[in-house]
């Protein structure tokens, strides 16, 4: 793995400052504390005054300097010795002492609170001569069990104890030492609160003799509601840093850095606003906490029609033809556990129990994300073909069946819905009377000493690589969170590119669906033919690249195989409507692993294809083999063997002639060009394996008699075997309009 001339890591809320960064207008993002959350605008510069005060509402009084007059100490002192690094840094550390008293020893601050709202405290802690702290709400009076709290080894990085009332917390290694705590509690039955830091005896004990030990401790939070938690703008520079909701505790994935968006839906929140049309439907309102936080969620209530129950902004909303929209909704399952979308008189539909996606019209890229505490997010992304759009939301009986008779009472709660001119989701916007914005996020990093670098981005899907970069570094805007930019020397090698980025961030796969799943890999079409187990066919979701993963077990039958005469095994994608020309060169570019595992012993009659060239049989041939196909063979041989007829129909089976073979030396990624022409007599074959040529022969049979030419197949079609067999491709191109031939020497990052 190379190492960076200068590394961003956005995966924590500590990183770098050595960044500038601005944002014109309010955004949101999943916070800490599992709600949406309203970030202010962004800023990166401190105030003049030199503290370093949070970006968003802090209702604590001087969150970085605990030697003041805000803070009350008990059986501790605190100063600021100006030779500690903080956190983000400088060098404004607080040392807390603990006195030789036998009791408590400790700082705090109180403040008041909204009632039955979430609040969220942190603080930036690091061990000194003591390293075991708890970290609590003050005014326990004010918390069903008491006030929330963890106690917490700043010398391990462990957590020792939690109280049962702490909605969540979080421990992020902030580097040097540092912990940044965070905790998340409601204040049920009151409104006083505020923030605790306890040095712990050896024993866990909050009460105890001291003996002049001592912690560090900086740049303490303390927010609520829609507010912004835990983000310091010494550290975080006003970003957005973004929560993955689907688990018990939210985990940060990345800092948000957006394109500038509009919501185009008025009163997207008011949704009992005259500008919603409600339609064999009510709208209940306090059905619950919305995502936000707050007690504004809606409950779709059908009535007991026999239609569609659901509700629309109306009138329609005003689209550019021909233009790609995306519309979304937060959605929670009640009585109901299916929603669906009808956009333009098509449908898309959604399994809130479950987080997934139902039937869908092929119109959409539907999309389903966790908003947290059983809120999910769904959106449909789609090309409106006229000036205006109608976007109905509605609740449904099951997948697929949004007209039924209602029962009068049942539904789907609803908030936020969103309208915007994007080819992807964006984070949420809210709108009152009209549409509202979002400012585009610019983040410029500071560049390296080098006068000329290449630049690794990764965000949560996938990863680029941009060279030769000579000057500061303005992140490109997407909608998916970053999570690291890295600098390297501009001689790094493509091979070297590979091993880095695959040792950062290994594939992390999700199942791509049952067969006759549609997938687009480098503008083709591919369909899936799959045994549907979990593990055949799987797509790697961190990955631009793009990877899929096949494994065949022993017993693996695709249903179409199912009844055959032989016995074969398969998981394949293959090409769709996509007949490829006779005479004319076609490209194929891909990376190819095959997982370290048993041999094949195979018989002469068995064979094991990685790829395929399959012809497509004119009407009254018989079922033929590929005219060009590429067999795995002992351990890790790939044989390529051409097939050709001039039968025309083809009545009898053509024979296979080996025209070469190379090593792929299992568990590493292997670069592989192919140029072909098909054509009974006159085919033509090229092969290159990792820039070296491994076949190029001319004038021989690759091909049929045919109305039609072959098309692609690629992933793992064998005999009945019992070795597990798992094979990785990247990268797949497919091409007959212009040549591919560069990807010899210069091929595709897979990243």
């Amino acid at each position: 793995m190379a190492d960076p001339l200068k590394a961003f890591d956005f995966r924590r809320d500590s990183t770098t400052s050595d960044f500038s960064f601005n944002r014109d207008s309010e955004a949101s993002f999943y916070g800490s504390n599992g709600y949406l959350q309203f970030s202010a605008n962004g800023q990166s510069a401190a105030p003049d005054n030199g503290e370093t005060e949070p970006i968003d509402e802090n209702l604590l009084g001087n969150g970085q300097n605990f030697s003041l007059r805000d803070w009350n100490k008990v059986g501790t002192s605190v100063s600021v010795p100006g030779n500690i690094t903080a956190a983000d840094g400088s060098s404004k550390a607080n040392k807390i002492t603990e006195n030789g008293a036998k009791g408590e020893h400790r700082f705090s601050q109180s403040v008041s609170v909204r009632k039955g709202e979430s609040v969220t405290i942190s603080i930036y802690a690091k061990a000194g001569t003591k390293s075991k702290v708890q970290f609590s709400f003050l005014k326990a009076d004010s918390y069903t069990g008491g006030s929330p709290a963890i106690k917490f080894n700043l010398a391990t990085g462990s957590l020792i104890s939690k109280s049962t009332n702490v909605i969540s917390y979080e421990a992020i290694d902030s580097g040097n030492g540092w912990w940044l705590l965070k905790v998340t509690g409601v204040p049920d039955l009151g409104s006083d609160s505020g923030l605790h830091l306890y040095m712990l005896s050896e024993n866990n004990s909050i009460s105890y003799q001291g003996d002049s030990k001592y912690v560090y401790a900086w740049g303490a939070q303390l927010t609520q509601g829609t507010s912004s938690t835990a983000r310091v703008a010494a550290t975080a520079g006003g970003l957005r840093f973004n929560y993955d909701l689907s688990n018990s505790t939210p985990k940060m994935v990345g800092a948000l850095i957006e394109p500038a968006g509009t919501n185009l839906v008025p009163y997207s929140q008011l949704l009992t606003h005259a500008s919603w049309r409600k339609q064999y439907a009510t709208l209940v309102t306090n059905s619950g906490k919305a995502p936000d936080g707050t007690a504004t969620a809606f409950k779709i209530k059908e009535d007991r029609s026999s239609a569609q129950h659901y509700i629309m902004p109306y009138p329609t909303m005003a689209s550019s033809n021909g233009s790609t929209y995306t519309f979304s909704a937060f959605l929670k399952a009640a009585e109901r556990k299916w929603a669906f979308f009808n956009i333009n008189g098509v449908t898309v539909h959604f399994d809130l129990a479950n987080g997934t996606i139902g039937n869908y019209n092929n119109i959409f890229t539907p999309y389903i994300e966790s908003a947290g505490n059983g809120w999910y997010r769904c959106s449909a992304t789609f090309k409106v073909s006229s000036s205006s759009t109608s976007a109905k939301i509605g609740c449904e009986k099951s997948n697929g069946s949004p007209s039924y008779a209602g029962d009068g009472n049942s539904g789907v709660l609803v908030w936020g819905a969103q309208f915007e001119k994007s080819n992807q989701l964006t984070s949420y916007i809210r709108t009152q009377s009209g549409k509202a914005s979002r400012s585009a996020d610019k983040l410029v990093l500071t560049k390296p000493s080098a006068s000329s670098f290449d630049v690794f981005i990764q965000r949560t899907d996938g990863g680029t690589w941009i060279n030769n970069s000579t000057t500061s570094f303005e992140v490109p805007t997407t909608g998916s969170p970053l999570q690291l930019v890295n600098f390297y020397s501009s001689d790094i090698t493509v091979s070297a590119k590979d091993d880095t980025v695959q040792d950062l961030f290994p594939p992390a796969y999700q199942n791509v669906g049952i067969s006759n799943t549609l997938v687009t890999m480098m503008d083709n079409l591919f369909m899936a033919q799959t045994p549907n187990k979990s593990w055949s066919l799987q797509q790697a979701q961190n990955k631009n690249s793009p990877i899929f993963r096949f494994q065949v077990n022993s017993g693996d039958k695709w249903s179409g195989d199912v009844g055959n005469v032989k016995d074969k095994e398969r998981c394949e994608f293959y090409m769709k409507n996509a007949d490829l020309p006779f005479d004319k060169d076609v490209w194929l570019s891909y990376a190819i692993k095959i997982a370290p595992g048993s041999i094949l012993n195979l018989l002469p009659v068995e064979w094991c294809y990685l790829g395929q060239m399959h012809a497509t049989e004119d009407k009254g041939e018989m079922s033929t083999g590929p005219v060009l196909g590429f067999r795995l063979e002992g351990s890790d041989t790939i044989s390529a063997y051409t097939a050709s007829s001039l039968e025309n129909p083809i009545k009898t089976a053509p024979k296979y002639i080996f025209r070469g073979s190379s090593k792929f030396a299992r568990g590493v990624w292997h670069k592989v060009v192919v140029r072909m022409r098909f054509s009974p007599t006159k085919g033509q074959l090229q092969w290159w394996q990792n820039g070296k040529e491994i076949i190029n022969i001319s004038n021989i049979g690759m091909g049929y008699v045919d109305r039609l030419g072959p098309y692609w197949k690629f992933g793992i079609y064998r005999s009945a075997v019992s070795p597990t067999l798992t094979v990785e491709y990247a990268n797949m191109e497919v091409e007959y309009n212009s040549s591919l031939f560069s990807r010899v020497a210069q091929p595709l990052v897979i990243a």
